[in-house]
C-alpha cells in the first residue's frame, strides 16, 4: 500500500505513525523520542525519528509529511520564526533535514496548520469545507488556522492563523493573551498559583518541567470536587469563547474546530466555551457549529499525511 510517513514535532516530543492512502484517517506503527534530550539537537532527533520509524516499521512510505512548531515556510518547510519552546529552531531547512536520511518528497508546515488540513479533508470540518471554519489548538500553547472555501488561509509572512495573542478574559475577568490563559502549561500554572496566593495578581506561563501539578493532576482534582480547579478550567476556557464569538461574527463563520490536549479535560472545557459564543456573539451568528476533533492523538499525524498526499515534492 502506498503510504506516507507522517511526523508531528513539538518542543517535548517528535511522534511519527504511517498512514496509507487506502486508509487516510488511521496512522499505524507508532513511535516517539524526545525532542531536545541532553547533547543532541531537535534537527538531530528529526533525522533519528525518521531513520527508526523506517527501521522499526519495515514500511517504504512514498512520501513523509511534517507539522511543527514555528511559523513555516509551506510547503517548503523553512522555519522563519519560532518562540523560545525550541532552541535554535528559526531558519531550519525541516524539508532538508529529513531528505538527508532519505530522499523523498515531502511537504512541511505549521503543526496546528497540518492538523487543520487534515480536519478540513477528512475531520470534523469536512462537511464544512464550502464554507469559512476556525480552528483552535489548545495544548501545550495556542494555535489556530482558518480555512475558507475548502482552502487554509495564507499569507506574506505565513503566519494566518496565529491566535496565541489574542486578548481574552481569566475566570476572574482579568485579561490576558491567550496562551497565558488557556494553555495546558497555563491552565495548570493558574491553579499552582491560586492555590497558595489567592490574591495574586498576574500568572506566569511556566513550562511542564516548572509545575508542579501537571495539568493532568489538576483535572483529576476538579474530578474529585476541587472548586477552584473547576472555576480556572470553567472560567477561563469562558473567556476564550467570549473573544472567540467576536471572530465568529466578525468573520461570519461556519465552524469552529476545537483540537489540542486540553480538548480531551471533556465538557469543563467545551461546555463554557460553546456558552460564551451564545452569550456574546451577534445573534445570527449563535447557531455556529462547534465540533471537537475526532482523534485527538494521531489527528496531527493524520493531517500532516494529508498535506503531504496534496503538497509534497
Amino acid at each position: 500500500m502506498t503510504s506516507t510517513l507522517a511526523l508531528d514535532v513539538g518542543a517535548t516530543k517528535i511522534g511519527w505513525g504511517f498512514v496509507s492512502d487506502e486508509d487516510p484517517t488511521q496512522a499505524v506503527a507508532l513511535g516517539k523520542i524526545p525532542t531536545q534530550p541532553a547533547g543532541a539537537s531537535p534537527q538531530e532527533q528529526i533525522k533519528k525519528a525518521v531513520q527508526l520509524a523506517l527501521e522499526e516499521s519495515g514500511i517504504a512510505p512514498a512520501r513523509i509529511g511534517i507539522g511543527s512548531p514555528g511559523v513555516i515556510q509551506a510547503p517548503e518547510g523553512l522555519v522563519t520564526y519560532n518562540g523560545d519552546t525550541i532552541k535554535n529552531w528559526s531558519g531550519t531547512n525541516l524539508r532538508e533535514v529529513a531528505k538527508e536520511v532519505v530522499d523523498l518528497p515531502c511537504a512541511v508546515h505549521n503543526d496546528v496548520r497540518v492538523w487543520a488540513y487534515g480536519e478540513l479533508m477528512l475531520g470534523a470540518a469536512r462537511e464544512f469545507q464550502s464554507g469559512r471554519v476556525l480552528y483552535l489548538s489548545l495544548g501545550t500553547g495556542v494555535g489556530g488556522a482558518v480555512s475558507d472555501n475548502g482552502s487554509l488561509l495564507s499569507g506574506p509572512t505565513g503566519s494566518a492563523g496565529e491566535f496565541s495573542e489574542l486578548l481574552c478574559a481569566d475566570f476572574r475577568g482579568f485579561a490576558d493573551r491567550a496562551e497565558n490563559i488557556m494553555s495546558g502549561n497555563s491552565l495548570a500554572a493558574y491553579y499552582e498559583e491560586f492555590s497558595t496566593n489567592p490574591a495574586s495578581e498576574r500568572v506566569q506561563w511556566k513550562e511542564r518541567a516548572q509545575l508542579v501539578l501537571p495539568l493532568e493532576k489538576v483535572v483529576e482534582r476538579m474530578n474529585q470536587g476541587d472548586e477552584l480547579a473547576s472555576r480556572i478550567i470553567r472560567g477561563n476556557s469562558y473567556g476564550l469563547g467570549r473573544a472567540v464569538a467576536g471572530l465568529v461574527s466578525a468573520l461570519d463563520l461556519d465552524a469552529v474546530v476545537l483540537g489540542g490536549g486540553v480538548c480531551q479535560i471533556g465538557a469543563a472545557v467545551e461546555e463554557p466555551f460553546r456558552q460564551a459564543i451564545e452569550d456574546f456573539a451577534l445573534k445570527p451568528n449563535r447557531s455556529v457549529a462547534i465540533r471537537v476533533t475526532e482523534s485527538p492523538a494521531t489527528a496531527p499525524l493524520v493531517g500532516a499525511a494529508a498535506f503531504a498526499r496534496d503538497n509534497a515534492f
